[in-house]
Order: C-alpha cells, then structure tokens, then sequence
C-alpha cells in the first residue's frame, strides 16, 4: 500500500482530496475509506475510477469529472 505509505507522511488538514484509482473489478472499492483513513484532516470529494484497460482511451471521462468537481480540466 504505497500511497497509503504516503499520505500519512503529509500533513492534509485542510486540503481537499479526489481520490483517483485504476481498476480491474471493483471500481473505487474502498479507495475512499482508505484515503480518507490515510489522509487525516482532509475532505474526501468525489474521486475517480477508471477500469485500466480503458486508461488510455479514458480523455473525456477525466475531463468531464474535473469539470464536474471544479478542477481545472486541460
């Protein structure tokens, strides 16, 4: 679980995190329950799941979720 290793070396109070995954069955399964263990003191928003063998074709569907989340789309 690296980025768990990760996110709970930094300091989130405050912040926002979209949780984005790759997957192969189970879409976002716990990702957000785990960030949002991980993550202490953020806000958990809307994350992300795109099945990996669709990532590379997967341009509209990450450009209409950071529009719809009100991040700041290429």
């Amino acid at each position: 679980m690296i980025m768990t290793t990760f996110a709970e070396a930094l300091d989130f109070r405050g912040k926002t995190v979209h949780p984005v995954t790759t997957y192969a069955m189970s879409g976002m399964g716990t990702t957000e329950r785990d960030y949002a263990a991980s993550c202490r003191g953020a806000t958990i928003a809307e994350g992300l799941a795109v099945r990996g063998e669709e990532v590379k074709d997967a341009d509209t569907e990450v450009e209409a979720w950071m529009r719809r989340t009100g991040l700041p789309a290429p």
